[in-house]
């Protein structure tokens, strides 16, 4: 298996990075400002591993229990450890073109079989 090669990084400030979630822009000093009240004696703790308050939090607003619920560290995680679950190699995983590139990524991981859907013309998906 070839291992992963992550796209081009310019770095000459010239380019606006839109493939990184990076905001060229710095915060507003209300962010700032938010940032340093928040800055307290919890800050050289380690949270909660299990994010028991988030996932109880999560699970009232949606009428579930909190065992029902799964965090983690943003999408690529959570993603990653669905398909480790749940694809296994040689299985197929469908998901829609054009879409999120790690979808591509973690099929080729689990060695699966890759079944892509293109959109339709308004982006809905097929029904079939």
């Amino acid at each position: 298996m070839v291992g992963y090669v992550p796209g081009e990084q310019p770095q000459d400030g010239v380019y606006i990075k839109l493939n990184t979630n990076e905001n060229p822009y710095p915060p507003s000093p209300r962010v700032i400002a938010a940032l340093k009240d928040a800055v307290n004696e919890k800050l050289r703790l380690y949270p909660d591993p299990n994010a028991t308050s988030v996932k109880e939090k999560v699970a009232e607003v949606f009428n579930t229990s909190p065992e029902r619920v799964m965090v983690g560290n943003g999408s690529d995680e959570l993603l990653a450890i669905v398909v480790r679950c749940f694809v296994g190699e040689g299985e197929k995983i469908i998901y829609p073109y054009p879409s999120y590139l790690l979808y591509k990524t973690l099929s080729e991981v689990q060695d699966a079989r890759e079944c892509i859907v293109n959109f339709l013309e308004d982006y809905s998906l097929p029904e079939e």
